[in-house]
């Protein structure tokens, strides 16, 4: 029998990338849950959210944070004026629902907050998913200017966990998919954190023909078709990506697709499309595709089953990526970093190669290894196995 969980709040602002898939895990495992667990839980969500959730409202208790009240929590210019803002409307909300339990599913921001002695005078259980872990190795440490500049962040990012756990009602942070990290900072800072695996949606498996497909996102027929998805900031290393196609044959060329879907971040978008224009006058050879907005899961999965291999060879950024699911789902290989979480998790599953993110020429002679394959796949289903939605739900919730 599972047991009755106490009030609690799920809290996110942020609707952009993943944030709304692994708000929708929760709220379709709630949903088939016994009514007594899930009344139990309410989402605290950007006003952004309601399109998507609308039709669980009957079901799931759900608090949209109008607009003007996210303005005035962007109007702090720093993050912690921001997190100190937020905490405050939050700290109401736990009055108003005589809440014992509080999920941030981005920690992040909230380490000062945590650790202040005004919220741990609130008496209530937090928990939370820390995104950005620091460890030292996957730091630049080549240059003295950067191995002075990890040593700083590490001294830094060390504070402020040490700061956060002061709070005893801080049970558990959640790092995505790093059981080394979680090992790591459990025997440096004790045993409050836990490994949380990125969770992939099996079931949504689209019916329609990759023919139809092609159409539809105008590819044709005969490319091999290289996908660069999600939100399109400059962690997406995509001058990297594009300076690479300088090192692979014109006649090789002839034979590339590349795919662009997602949203250009704010600020970012002038130096994402020079990039990309400066590419299209170049390799004029090369097919470009580029759809610039946001992607349902629908249109996602439409995606990956059009695509032969997936880019992901990021830049600073050492976590771990729900595309590692989306590819293995569909088998297509993966293109990727060779630092951090998911360098860890390409070679463990084997699905596909990895290359240091800052070098064109090593994108391009990974590129070319898949350009000579006749079948391009990988075999996902150990991977699907281990990151089953599931596992991630109840770790999170209970």
């Amino acid at each position: 029998m599972m047991q009755i969980p106490e009030r609690t709040l799920i809290y996110d602002r942020d609707i952009s990338g993943h944030h709304l898939d692994y708000l929708q895990f929760l709220v379709e495992y709630l949903k088939n849950s016994p009514i007594s667990v899930r009344e139990q839980f309410l989402f605290v969500l950007h006003e952004g959210a309601k399109a998507r959730f609308q039709n669980d409202e009957s079901l799931i208790q759900f608090r949209f944070i109008p607009l003007e009240q996210l303005d005035a929590f962007l109007s702090h210019t720093s993050v912690l004026g921001r997190a100190g803002a937020e905490m405050s409307y939050l700290t109401k909300l736990i009055h108003e629902y005589e809440a014992k339990r509080l999920i941030f599913m981005h920690i992040d921001a909230f380490q000062y907050e945590v650790g202040r002695s005004a919220v741990r005078g609130l008496g209530v259980k937090l928990s939370g998913l820390l995104f950005l872990p620091f460890r030292k190795y996957y730091e630049d440490g080549s240059t003295i200017k950067a191995k002075l500049r990890r040593e700083w962040r590490g001294w830094r990012k060390g504070w402020q966990i040490r700061w956060m756990l002061r709070n005893p009602l801080l049970e558990r942070i959640f790092f995505l998919n790093d059981k080394q990290g979680v090992n790591e900072y459990n025997q440096r800072f004790g045993n409050r954190f836990e490994h949380l695996p990125d969770p992939i949606e099996v079931g949504q498996i689209t019916s329609i023909s990759i023919e139809e497909l092609k159409t539809k996102y105008g590819l044709e027929e005969s490319k091999r078709v290289f996908l660069i998805y999600g939100h399109l900031s400059s962690r997406k290393n995509v001058p990297n990506i594009l300076a690479a196609l300088k090192r692979i044959s014109p006649k090789e060329r002839q034979r590339i697709c590349i795919l662009i879907c997602g949203e250009p971040e704010k600020g970012y978008e002038s130096t994402l499309f020079a990039s990309i224009n400066e590419a299209e006058k170049k390799y004029p050879e090369v097919r470009f595709v580029k759809h610039f907005r946001f992607f349902n899961p629908a249109d996602t999965n439409e995606l990956f089953k059009i695509s032969d291999v997936v880019l992901v060879p990021y830049i600073n950024f050492f976590s771990s990526s729900n595309i590692l699911g989306l590819a293995a789902k569909y088998s297509k290989p993966l293109i990727a970093s060779n630092l951090g979480v998911m360098e860890g998790l390409v070679n463990q599953y084997k699905l596909g190669v990895t290359v240091s993110p800052h070098r064109p020429e090593a994108i391009a002679e990974a590129m070319n290894i898949y350009l000579n394959q006749a079948l391009v796949a990988i075999d996902g289903k150990q991977y699907l196995q281990d990151h089953s939605a599931e596992v991630f739900c109840q770790k999170l919730l209970f």
